[in-house]
C-alpha cells in the first residue's frame, strides 16, 4: 500500500488503492488487528470505515505483526525482506530472535539483541521511505515512543522522519499535519484494538469500545482533512479467538519438542528447526498430535507454495531462518509456551495461520468530501 501511495502522489497508477484524484499527501494508518471479518461483523460500530470505498486485501504470512509491518514499510514479501515470523531463528546462533521486541527467546525480557543481529543488516532492502525521498517525497513515520528507535523499526520502517505519539487522537493529528505541503508519504501504526483483541479477544466488550472509539477518531480526522490528503486505512492482520481449552502448552509436552532443537514462529503459525535427521520423526509427531486442526509441512513444501511470497525472490540468508517443519493451525487452536510467549501465551486473541479471518485485511480510504 505505500508503494501505491507513492505511485499515486507521482501521478502513476495508484492500485489497490482507491483514490480520488491525484493527492499530494498520503498517510496509511495501521490499525493493528483489524482483520475484514471482523470489521464486517461489527459494521455498526464503525460506520465510518463500513462506508469507506476500497478493496480487502491478504495480509503476508506468517499473519503477525513483524512481518506485515515489515512487507508495510518495505514493499517486499517475508522471502525477500526475512522477517519470517516473531520467532526466527538466526543462522550461527542457536535462539530465537523474537522480531517484535529485537530480543532474544522472551518478548519481554533480557537486553536488546541488536548489538549480535544488527537490524540494518538482518533486513538490508531499502525501504519505500528511502524510496519517497529520493523522490522528493517527505517522509514521515508516526509512532509510540518505545518504538521510535526499535530493532523492528530500524529494519522495516526505517529512513523516514520519526514523530512519537502515544494515542489515537494525537497519532491521526501528527500523521495529517505531516502530510501536508505534499508531496508527502507518512505511515502511522495505532496498536490499542490488537491488544484489546490479544487480551480481551476479538469481538469482546472491551474490543467492541475500542474499535467505537477507533471509528470515531477516523470521522473526525476525515472531516478535518485537507482537500489534497488521502487516508488509507489498513491492518496487519485479523484475529481469531481461541478458547482456553484449546491452547497446547509445549511446556506441557514435551514429547512434541523430542528433536526440536528451536521453535520459532507463531502460536498459529509455529516454525520447528530439528536437529539433524529427525525431520520425518518430527512430523510425523505432530501430524498425528495435529490431527485436522491444522497442517505440517516442510520448509520446502511452504517456500514452493508461495507461503512467504514467490519462491523465485528468494533472498540470499533467508531459507535458514524457516523453520524446517511448520505447524500452522486451520481450527482455533494454537501451541505456546508459558515460560516464552507473553502473559504465559493463553490470549483468548490470536492470529499467524493462514484462515481467511487472519489474512484478510481492509484498505479504506477516507478523503474530505
Amino acid at each position: 500500500m505505500l508503494p501505491a501511495g507513492l505511485a499515486a502522489i507521482d501521478g502513476g497508477d495508484p492500485s489497490p488503492l482507491h483514490l480520488d484524484g491525484r493527492p499530494a499527501g498520503v498517510v496509511v494508518v495501521v490499525i493493528d488487528g483489524l482483520g475484514q471479518a471482523l470489521l464486517d461483523d461489527h459494521a455498526d460500530l464503525a460506520p465510518t470505515l463500513a462506508s469507506a470505498s476500497g478493496p480487502t486485501l491478504d495480509a503476508t504470512f506468517p499473519t503477525t505483526t513483524p512481518t506485515n509491518l515489515t512487507s508495510l514499510g518495505t514493499g517486499l514479501t517475508p522471502i525477500e525482506h526475512g522477517i519470517t515470523g516473531t520467532g526466527i531463528a538466526v543462522p550461527g546462533h542457536e535462539r530465537t530472535l523474537i522480531s517484535l521486541t529485537w530480543r532474544w527467546d522472551h518478548q519481554f525480557e533480557g537486553p536488546d539483541a541488536s548489538g549480535e543481529v544488527s537490524p540494518e543488516a538482518f533486513q538490508p532492502r531499502p525501504t519505500v521511505f528511502a524510496r519517497a525521498r529520493a523522490r522528493g517525497v517527505r517522509a514521515t513515520t508516526v509512532l509510540r515512543p518505545e518504538f521510535a528507535t526499535s530493532g523492528l523499526t530500524r529494519a522495516g520502517l526505517r529512513d523516514g522522519t520519526v514523530v512519537t505519539a502515544s494515542d489515537l487522537e494525537t497519532t491521526l493529528a501528527a500523521a495529517v499535519d505531516a502530510a501536508s505541503p505534499g508531496p508527502a508519504l507518512v505511515y502511522a501504526h495505532h496498536g490499542d484494538l490488537d491488544a484489546a483483541g490479544h487480551l480481551a479477544g476479538p469481538g469482546s466488550d472491551t474490543w467492541c469500545a475500542e474499535l467505537a472509539r477507533v471509528d470515531a477518531a477516523l470521522e473526525r480526522c476525515r472531516q478535518q482533512l485537507p482537500s489534497d490528503v488521502a487516508l488509507v486505512v489498513t491492518a496487519d492482520h485479523g484475529m481469531v479467538r481461541v478458547d482456553d481449552a484449546a491452547f497446547v502448552d509445549l511446556a506441557d509436552r514435551p514429547d512434541l519438542l523430542e528433536g526440536v532443537r528451536l521453535f520459532g514462529g507463531d502460536p498459529r503459525a509455529r516454525q520447528l528447526h530439528v536437529v539433524a535427521g529427525a525431520v520425518d520423526e518430527v512430523a510425523a509427531r505432530w501430524r498425528e498430535h495435529i490431527g485436522d486442526a491444522g497442517r505440517v509441512v516442510t520448509r520446502d513444501e511452504a517456500i514452493g507454495a508461495g507461503w512467504f511470497g514467490p519462491s523465485s525472490r528468494l533472498r540470499d540468508g533467508v531459507r535458514g531462518r524457516i523453520g524446517d517443519l511448520l505447524v500452522v493451525a486451520t481450527a482455533e487452536v494454537a501451541w505456546i509456551h508459558r515460560d516464552r510467549d507473553p502473559l504465559g501465551g493463553r490470549l483468548p486473541g490470536q492470529h499467524g495461520a493462514l484462515t481467511d479471518t487472519e489474512l484478510s485485511v481492509p484498505a479504506r480510504t477516507l478523503q474530505r468530501t
